[in-house]
């Protein structure tokens, strides 16, 4: 059988630029049903988390969960307009508005000039391009609000399709994702993927984020607008939560309706005059626009948009005059979108990391009465604490408190006799009451090297100071052993014990971000090296980036330590380095810990020259079949070249965070006593 006869690359690009061409011409020629697609694709975003919630945990057929999702969304789309029109039409009747006296005290007020000093200021011509802008823009608004309305939404055939579309998009969206994803090419498929899961983030940020905040906002501004008497509470509260659906600026144009009702009309019962009544509503508005952003946002919507203000205001203008109402609404979603697939693409030409980790952001704070209360507490119970050594009675007392981490799939109930038994090292708990709240341990690596592990508080007792204290007790216990380096790894969001660690003189040396694959079956590329071997491997890792970048530390079992040459020595005699040979040289080497227990081949640490590191990282995976693992992993730094490698074969992160690794040099304090325990 003769092979198949590829294209040539100036045939792919010709066929290529043909099929754009005809997509193009297919999407100019039927433009008019992207507006009702759009809509569809929306809507099924939206539902899909809730028909995903139904077959999973009702058991219900997927094709069963989308058409009883969309009966009751039908039914309250028939039934809401009901109820909820008739309250709204009154309350915007009641609004009795003069907008013709409102428009000529505007007029009076900007014809006379303002004066500043010594200055006048005349701001006619200004308040007239302004009306103009306004109107210009409005009237764009409106036609493309008009054309968007008769086109589509006042037919009953569009509304059907819409629904007909947007239940088939989400009964089938688990297939059509795959689809796409294998739609990619094989060398592109990753990064498909990850740029796809980088969107839907943006689009689960705005729509879903979008809409509990409207909700959240539509209630506060109600309720404070109705406790200071601002007349039609109810329905510029429903105004706020609509334009919440507009980021950044949306908050600021539901404003502007208060305050002129407050300007000319006045509170119900505040004994203020109305111009006064107006700075108390602004100043409202500005309070609840504080509390959206430094409260609401971080919890509901995370970081998932993060645009500037100023190109929000670009895009909705934009938006507008393109689409209409529509344009508006998807305006800063859509601007999102373009900058993830901006900076994708200029990270690939410029040959940087294109999926760079993302910058930890500080968690939200707490809010002021619960850091009061804090507070009180901690003073209280400063005097309490009590630190002393883990004793076998405390199980009960640890699993009780490992219960509440990681979804209570702790390892340390499996480690707990071993580090009880550990002669070297010290397991210390904090006790209150007779009650152990907080534990971790302190482990001899090696002759100069600490590593602490295992910190645990209970949720009832953090933000009280335990950790702190609970390592500053461990770091004293490990500088009475004389000179050294003590080390621990934390999440990168675990922001409470960095700061314990700045206070306590540690710095951050490292980061480390897990990666996985599953294993791959076929024939062994890489061989174990010998004793014969340790000058070239010595030689690929002495000055080697990757091993820079990772504070010269590798991994075995979750603990960091340093790398040295005898180590890798010890490591090769053991049959644990395993390398790969590029033109008669060595190319690369992994140092791969067995771990019979373990669901993945644990491989501590990886190096070499860029080919080298693709030929190892698939041939780690053929490790990993060969040995019997499911899986391989390796605790990556973010180094180009090795993680262009662990992509090529196929590796991704499997956890949204990285491990911080903090060390702390000791110089030794053997006549000193514990700080923590005056």
């Amino acid at each position: 059988m003769e092979p198949v006869r590829r294209w040539d690359v100036g045939t792919k690009r010709l066929v290529g630029t043909v099929v754009f061409i005809f997509l193009a011409l297919i999407v100019y020629r039927f433009r008019a049903v992207l507006p009702p697609l759009i809509l569809a694709f929306l809507l099924a975003f939206i539902l899909d988390p809730v028909v995903d919630f139904l077959e999973r945990r009702a058991h219900i057929p997927r094709t069963g969960a989308t058409a009883l999702v969309f009966l009751v969304l039908i039914a309250a789309a028939v039934t809401a307009p009901v109820i909820a029109v008739p309250p709204i039409v009154r309350a915007v009747n009641s609004l009795n508005l003069d907008f013709a006296r409102i428009a000529v005290q505007l007029d009076r007020f900007f014809s006379q000039p303002v004066q500043v000093l010594q200055w006048q200021i005349d701001l006619r011509d200004v308040y007239q391009e302004f009306q103009q802008g306004i109107r210009q823009f409005l009237t764009a608004v409106a036609t493309g609000t008009v054309n968007f309305v008769v086109g589509f939404v006042s037919t009953l055939f569009w509304v059907i399709f819409i629904l007909l579309s947007s239940f088939y998009l989400t009964r089938d969206a688990d297939r059509i994702v795959a689809w796409l994803d294998n739609l990619a090419p094989a060398s592109f498929r990753e990064d498909f993927i990850r740029l796809r899961h980088e969107i839907t983030k943006v689009w689960n940020a705005f729509l879903r984020g979008q809409l509990i905040l409207g909700l959240f906002i539509a209630l506060i501004t109600t309720v404070v607008n109705t406790a200071i008497g601002l007349p039609n509470a109810p329905a510029l509260g429903l105004l706020a939560g609509v334009l919440e659906f507009i980021p950044n600026i949306g908050p600021t144009v539901a404003a502007i309706p208060a305050v002129l009702i407050a300007l000319f009309q006045g509170s119900y019962w505040l004994p203020l005059s109305n111009f006064w009544f107006a700075v108390l509503v602004a100043g409202a508005y500005v309070l609840i626009q504080q509390i959206e952003a430094n409260l609401l946002i971080p919890r509901i919507m995370g970081r998932g948009l993060n645009l500037h203000p100023l190109v929000v205001l670009v895009a909705v203008i934009l938006g507008g005059s393109l689409a209409g109402v529509l344009g508006v609404l998807i305006a800063a979603p859509t601007v999102a979108t373009l900058r993830v697939l901006g900076e994708y693409i200029y990270r690939r030409l410029t040959d940087q990391e294109p999926f760079p980790a993302a910058a930890e952001r500080p968690l939200p704070r707490p809010w002021l009465g619960r850091r009061l209360w804090d507070r009180i507490r901690r003073r209280i119970l400063a005097r309490r604490w009590r630190i002393r050594p883990a004793r076998p009675e405390d199980r009960a007392d640890m699993e009780a408190l490992c219960a509440h981490i990681w979804g209570g799939e702790d390892y340390i109930p499996q480690v707990w006799d071993e580090w009880l038994a550990d002669p070297e090292g010290e397991f210390s708990v904090v006790e209150l009451d007779g009650r152990v709240v907080a534990l971790a341990k302190l482990s001899h690596i090696a002759d100069d090297e600490w590593w602490l592990e295992g910190m645990r508080v209970h949720p009832d007792y953090r933000r009280l100071g335990v950790s702190r204290l609970l390592q500053a007790h461990q770091l004293a216990v490990a500088e009475r052993q004389g000179v050294g380096v003590l080390r621990f790894a934390t999440a990168s969001y675990n922001r409470p014990i960095h700061r314990n660690a700045s206070r306590d003189g540690f710095r951050r040396v490292a980061e480390f971000r897990r990666w996985s694959a599953d294993a791959l079956p076929g024939p062994q590329a890489l061989r174990p090296l010998r004793p014969e071997d340790l000058e070239a491997a010595w030689g690929l890792l002495e000055d080697s980036s990757i091993r820079r970048v990772s504070g010269g530390l590798y991994e075995t079992d979750w603990r960091w330590q340093q790398l040295t040459k005898e180590r890798l020595a010890a490591h090769i005699a053991a049959g644990q380095v395993w390398g790969v040979d590029l033109d008669g040289r060595l190319g690369a080497l992994a140092v791969v810990l067995t771990d019979p227990e373990a669901e993945r081949l644990p491989v501590g640490y990886m190096d070499g020259t860029p080919e080298g590191l693709k030929a190892l990282a698939w041939g780690l995976r053929l490790l990993a079949y060969q040995q019997g693992y499911p899986k391989v992993r390796i605790f990556a730094v973010a180094d180009p070249a090795l993680l262009e490698a662990l992509r090529s074969a196929g590796l991704a992160p499997d956890r949204e965070h990285s491990l911080y690794i903090f060390e702390k040099p000791m110089k030794g304090d053997k006549n000193g006593r514990d700080r923590s325990s005056g």
